[in-house]
C-alpha cells in the first residue's frame, strides 16, 4: 500500500482536516481493523469512495479532480461562438 493523502471528518466535527495514510492506517490498526479490512478501505479509497469507520469518515484527495462548481473553460472556435461554425 502507497501513501496517499486524505480528507478525514470526525465523527460529530464540522472540521476537515488532511494527514496520509500511513497515519490513518495506524490509527485504525489502534482501533482494531484488521488488515484485510484496511487493505479493503485503501482500496475503496483509491476507487474515489468516501468510507466510513470507526467514527472517521475518509477520503482521498485527488489533485486531478476538479472541484465541484468550478466551470471550465470549453475550447471553441471563435466562429462557433459568434454563430457561425
Amino acid at each position: 500500500m502507497k501513501n496517499m493523502t486524505l480528507r478525514v471528518n470526525i465523527e460529530g466535527k464540522e472540521e476537515k482536516v488532511a494527514t496520509d495514510w500511513y497515519a490513518i492506517m495506524a490509527t485504525l490498526k489502534d482501533r482494531g481493523v484488521d488488515y484485510g479490512s484496511l487493505q479493503r478501505i485503501y482500496a475503496e479509497l483509491n476507487a474515489g469512495l468516501l468510507v466510513t469507520t470507526r467514527s472517521l469518515t475518509l477520503a482521498k484527495v485527488n489533485a486531478e479532480m476538479v472541484l465541484a462548481g468550478v466551470i471550465r473553460e470549453m475550447n471553441m472556435p471563435a466562429s462557433y461562438i459568434m454563430g457561425r461554425r
